[in-house]
C-alpha cells in the first residue's frame, strides 16, 4: 500500500488509446519503488507526441506536484512532459494533467542476500504490450520494452492487467537484460521482444 511520503521522482508514458505510467525509481527515499499505474491525460499533447514519434519513443513526466496521498484511482497531479528524458537531454512539449485510473503494480527493493536474483520483468499492456524490469539492490538498471506474446496470454490478459514474469537461466544484470529482436520464454509464454524505450543505470548505482 502507498503511503503519503512516497514521491513521484518521473514517470515514462506508453501506449496511445490506454496509457500507461511507470515510476522511475532510485534507491533513495522516497523514490524507492516501483509503480505502473494505467493514466489518463487532459490534454491531446501526449497522444500528438506519441503519433509523431512513435510506439517506442520516450516520452517522460516530471510531476509538479511531488507528493500524493496514495497511489489509488483517484489521484491525479499535473506534470511536465518531455520528448526524451526529464532533466537531461529532453525537450518539453507542455504541461499536462494526469489522472490515476488504476494501479497495475507497486513493487520495493528486496534485503541484500547470498542468492542470485532471478531475472524478473513486469509485463502488462492491452492493445501493446511492455515489459518494465524488476528492481531488486544495487547496482541495478531500470529499463522498459515494448513486446508481443502468443494469443494465449492475451486471452487471458482480460482477468490480469499485469503479471510478473521471470526469464530462466538469466542473471540479473546488465548482461543478461533482454534485448530487442530476442524471443524468450517466460513461465511458458514466447516472448518477443521488440524495443526498448527506457535504460538507465546511474539512478540505480547507489547504495539502498
Amino acid at each position: 500500500m502507498a503511503t503519503p511520503e512516497l514521491a513521484l521522482h518521473g514517470l515514462v508514458l506508453l501506449g496511445t488509446d490506454t496509457v500507461y505510467a511507470v515510476h522511475m525509481p532510485t534507491f533513495t527515499a522516497p523514490y524507492d519503488f516501483q509503480a505502473v499505474l494505467r493514466v489518463t491525460l487532459n490534454t491531446d499533447t501526449y497522444r500528438t507526441a506519441r503519433k509523431r514519434y512513435g510506439t517506442s519513443a520516450l516520452l517522460t513526466l516530471s510531476p509538479r506536484t511531488l507528493l500524493l496521498k496514495d497511489l489509488e484511482p483517484g489521484a491525479s497531479f499535473p506534470a511536465d512532459l518531455y520528448f526524451g528524458r526529464f532533466g537531461r537531454d529532453g525537450e518539453l512539449l507542455g504541461e499536462v494533467g494526469v489522472g490515476i485510473e488504476e494501479r497495475l503494480y507497486v513493487g520495493h527493493p528486496t534485503e541484500p542476500t547470498m542468492e542470485p536474483a532471478p531475472l524478473r520483468y513486469v509485463l502488462f499492456g492491452r492493445e501493446q504490450l511492455y515489459l518494465a524490469h524488476v528492481f531488486t539492490r544495487p547496482p541495478d538498471f531500470d529499463q522498459v520494452l515494448t513486446a508481443q506474446l502468443a494469443g494465449e496470454w492475451l486471452t487471458s490478459a482480460g482477468e490480469r492487467s499485469a503479471s510478473t514474469v521471470t526469464i530462466p537461466g538469466r542473471p540479473d544484470d546488465l548482461t543478461g537484460r533482454l534485448h530487442p529482436g530476442e524471443q524468450v520464454t517466460a513461465d511458458g509464454a514466447e516472448l518477443q521482444v521488440l524495443a526498448e524505450v527506457y535504460l538507465e543505470t546511474a539512478d540505480l548505482a547507489g547504495e539502498a
